[in-house]
């Protein structure tokens, strides 16, 4: 069987940032793969293009430019808030800000953002709302363990 729409995939994989001489960022193994679903939006649709075609047991060595994994980094998604925005009941919890720390927050509209701290000022802090991994190029190196119909 070979990897296509709908099918489930179960993989193990090394991602690295740029290159498999880059740093390594995530790993999964044999004894703990992961698995999705192919075409329902899990997996980077560039990532799901490499792989298409393969069959259980076959090995992918690939890369994905920044374009076609999480973009560049927006300046525009990378904001000051005041401290106030954060007070309840009257007061702040400044235990909250933690540089690097990611926050959960929400727009007017009910949307629901991540952030991360990436400067604490006295009366404001900034947080950057770009996925983790925008601004880089990515690669991937793994083995198919398994292709099933099962969703």
């Amino acid at each position: 069987m070979q990897i296509e729409d709908n099918l489930k995939v179960t993989l193990s994989y090394k991602l690295y940032i740029d290159s498999p001489a880059g740093e390594l960022l995530e790993e999964t193994h044999t004894d703990d793969p992961y698995s999705f679903i192919v075409g329902e939006g899990e997996q980077l649709e560039a990532f799901e293009k490499n792989i298409m075609g393969l069959k259980k047991n076959d090995e992918f060595s690939f890369g994905i430019p920044v374009d076609e994994a999480f973009g560049k980094v927006e300046e525009n998604a990378i904001v000051e808030i005041p401290k106030s925005t954060f007070e309840h009941n009257g007061k702040i919890d400044e235990s909250m800000f933690k540089m690097h720390k990611l926050l959960p927050m929400k727009d007017d509209e009910g949307n629901e953002f991540q952030g991360v701290i990436i400067a604490i000022e006295e009366e404001n802090i900034t947080m950057d709302f770009n996925h983790p991994l925008a601004g880089e190029d990515l690669w991937f190196d793994g083995k198919i363990i398994e292709i099933s119909n099962e969703s």
